[in-house]
């Protein structure tokens, strides 16, 4: 059995546009964690500041996964937009040549 998907290509690229501007901030926040994490230390001293920088470091460990994870995802959903286009033209090309071929007759 098939099924029919219909797919909106307009609104998935829209959403890796959103995805990709995503990860460029959660990238922006990771360095902002990494600087802070030093600065955190100075300020709070070697008892409180060392799990402090600590902490900040983890979440720009974590930023920068979750980052690097979205900004693939929105390229992939760029590359699956442009294959499909790709086929549908090819597609759409062998139809109208078909079409040409026995109109032609």
């Amino acid at each position: 059995m098939s099924t029919t998907i219909a797919a909106q290509f307009e609104a998935i690229e829209a959403l890796a546009d959103d995805l990709a501007a995503l990860a460029r901030d959660l990238d922006d926040d990771a360095g902002l964690c990494r600087s802070t994490a030093g600065s955190l230390g100075a300020a709070l001293g070697s008892a409180a500041g060392g799990p402090a920088a600590g902490a900040a470091h983890g979440w720009a460990l974590l930023l920068g996964l979750v980052a690097g994870h979205t900004g693939a995802l929105a390229g992939t959903l760029r590359e699956a937009v442009a294959s499909y286009r790709q086929l549908d033209a090819a597609l759409s090309d062998r139809l109208l040549t078909g079409r040409a071929g026995v109109a032609g007759r």
